[in-house]
This record gives structure tokens, sequence and C-alpha cells, in this order.
């Protein structure tokens, strides 16, 4: 759920505060409810921003509570309030050095033309971002050089939220943008993925583990590979990707993944450490219907 103005200026007033906030100071101040004052600071400690300590808040003690700190105290003069709050956040994880332009960043982040155009434009007030001209079309990139802090905590934020996703029992493999990729040794309340999607296209593998995405969603079969080669740490699970990609290699050639250049060399005929050989591939073709 995407930070509100009003969080983002309880959470400026909890992080300049040499004492812990009590609500009421909250309600006061900010002017609002206290029912409305209740609900933000569950909102802010549900976003691992802010802890209850009693009756009272302070900040929380996680990389994205710390990074906030570190961005108040250099830009405590900033309306941070109306540079985080909303979908300001989602944008401000796009831009980069790279420049974007106005219809490149709305297909990236959904985010509708005419609200994105007022983020943009109230960042280049305050020199969030830099703008250039490449023809007719204006382009923008995130100015590193002024807002540093910045572009810390929302890569703080994106990631812890990301990393919470991962169940007590589970050991994260790799984290993504917006999903996790993670193995169990107990079924879990998540979409199978990996190898453990593999029976799904033809391959059963009756494996210990059990392999998973959050948050639960269907997948492509080329999500399924790549999620499959970021899992492949030992030779013999390579020999399950190198298999998989045989099988489907009709919708998998195109994939862009750093494995796949070694992959496609092992199908050669060369060896390479770590990876299996093809005397190991021909072992297992004739088992799961694959031709090479």
């Amino acid at each position: 759920m995407p930070l509100s103005q009003n969080d983002i200026r309880a959470l400026v007033l909890i992080t300049g505060s040499k004492e812990p906030v009590n609500p009421r100071v909250l309600q006061a101040d900010l002017g609002l409810r206290r029912e409305t004052v209740s609900r933000l600071i569950t909102h802010l400690v549900e976003m691992g921003l802010a802890e209850r300590r009693g009756r009272e808040v302070v900040l929380a003690g996680t990389p994205p509570a710390e990074a906030f700190k570190k961005l108040y105290f250099s830009h405590r003069a900033s309306p941070l309030h109306k540079i985080l709050s909303l979908r300001r956040v989602e944008l401000l994880a796009r831009l980069d050095r790279t420049p974007r332009s106005l219809e490149t960043l709305a297909l990236e982040t959904g985010i509708p033309g005419d609200t994105l155009y007022g983020y943009l434009k109230g960042f280049l007030w305050v020199g969030v971002v830099s703008r250039s001209r490449q023809g007719k079309a204006y382009l923008f990139s995130f100015n590193y050089i002024v807002w540093p802090e910045l572009k810390d905590f929302v890569t703080s934020l994106q990631e812890y939220q990301v990393l919470r996703l991962v169940p007590r029992e589970g050991l994260l493999i790799k984290s993504y943008e917006t999903s996790v990729l993670f193995k169990s040794l107990r079924p879990q309340d998540a979409t199978f993925s990996s190898f453990s999607a593999y029976e799904d296209y033809g391959i059963e593998l009756r494996l210990r583990d059990y392999y998973y995405t959050l948050p639960k969603r269907e997948l492509s079969i080329q999500e399924v590979f790549i999620h499959s080669l970021d899992s492949a740490w030992e030779s013999f699970q390579k020999l399950f990707c190198v298999l998989f990609y045989l099988k489907n290699r009709d919708k998998l050639e195109a994939i862009d993944h750093p494995m796949m250049k070694d992959l496609k060399a092992v199908l050669q005929g060369e060896k390479i450490k770590g990876y299996p050989t093809m005397e190991d591939i021909e072992d297992r073709t004739d088992l799961y219907d694959i031709k090479l």
C-alpha cells in the first residue's frame, strides 16, 4: 500500500523527535482524528518504518527506517510528504541514470500519463530529476548528485517489503523487484515455481525441497525457467535446466539470462566446470521423451 502524505508527515515528526512520540502529539500536530492517527501508525508499523513501545511510537530499527533517517537529516527542509506519497515511490524506483521518456515511464510503471506528468513536474521543482531533450521528447533521469539518500530509501523500502514475503521456514533464493523466489522443506501457501513447477511441463523430479514464488500468481513457462536458472546452484540442478530447455526449446530460445551462454555451449559438446556433460544429458533424455 502506497504511503500517504500524512504517513510521511507523521514519519518526519517521529524521526525528528528526540523522544518517543505519543499518538496525541501526532493527532495535534497533524490535525487528524484519533482513529486516523491509529490507522496511520499501524500502516507505518506494517511498512517497517515505525514501531510501538507501549503507548508511544518510535522509528523502527529496520534498514528502510534507517535510510529514511539519513534522508530526513540530509533534506529536512524539503517537502518529503510531496516527494514520497501515493505512487511516487514506484516512479522513483524506476528512475535511474538512463534518461527515459514520459511514455516509457508510463509503460514501465502503469501510472496514468497525466498523473505521471504531475509527479515529474514536482520532482523537477525540487531537483529530484534532471530533464533533457531528444528531438521533441523530454527525457527524465534521477539526480543522484543531489538526492542519493532518496534513492537509497526507496531501494531499501522496496527490498524490505519484498523480503517480508518469504515465510519464516523458507530460504530465500532471489528477490526480484516485486516478488521473491524461495525454497522450503514444508509446503507453503505460495505458487510453485522453478523445479517444483517442472511437472506441469512433463518433467517430474520428486525433489525433497519445494520451490515457490510470492506473491501468488499465474506464471508463464518463461518465468518458471528463469526461476530454475536462478535456483541452479549445483551441477545436477543445471542438468534439470538443460532438460527443461530441450523439452520446451521453442518457447525458451529467446530467454536472456547469464547462464544461457554456458548452457548452450554444453549442448554443443563443450565441457564446462560445474555443468553436466553431454553424457549426463543423454542419460536422461529418454526418461522424459526428449530428442536432442
